[in-house]
């Protein structure tokens, strides 16, 4: 499950910044964020998620994060793959389940606009944060199985 990231420094040292990362599944096309103008990274696009707060849960994080972006309620089902960014936050890829009839609404600060995205779209998409494109490839390898 851990995916070695050869940008990180030698010594192994990591970074105290911790992430989570909602897998959500539609039709089996993944939801797909375009980040704000006001945030860190502007306009990537990536996977909703976000910092976990000291005292949280990955998992709590994983449900505020997705209420606090686009306005819909997750339910966590696994965990299913770890990284690092190449500036050392160490991201959790959960998968979460999210009811058909709710539709996302992004609160603007922070998400510009979402869309549902199959992976073979993710790997001709420009403008993608560098975790997207690695978590796609590790799926595509048989890391770890999505099935939902």
């Amino acid at each position: 499950m851990n995916h070695p990231d050869p940008s990180l420094p030698a010594n192994g040292s990591l970074g105290k910044k911790r992430g989570v990362v909602g897998v959500i599944f539609r039709e089996e096309k993944l939801l797909i964020i375009r980040r704000s103008k006001k945030v860190t990274a502007p306009g990537k696009l990536c996977l909703p998620g976000g910092t976990v707060e000291p005292g949280e849960s990955e998992q709590e994080t994983l449900v505020r994060e997705m209420q606090e972006e686009l306005a819909i309620d997750v339910d966590p089902v696994r965990l299913c793959w770890r990284s690092v960014t190449p500036w050392g936050t160490r991201l959790a890829w959960w998968l979460a389940r999210l009811d058909h009839s709710v539709t996302p609404v992004p609160f603007l600060d922070e998400v510009e606009e979402y869309f549902w995205m199959q992976p073979d779209e993710l790997r001709r998409a420009k403008g993608v944060l560098p975790s997207l494109p690695a978590f796609v490839a590790a799926w595509e390898r048989g890391e770890f199985d999505l099935n939902h």
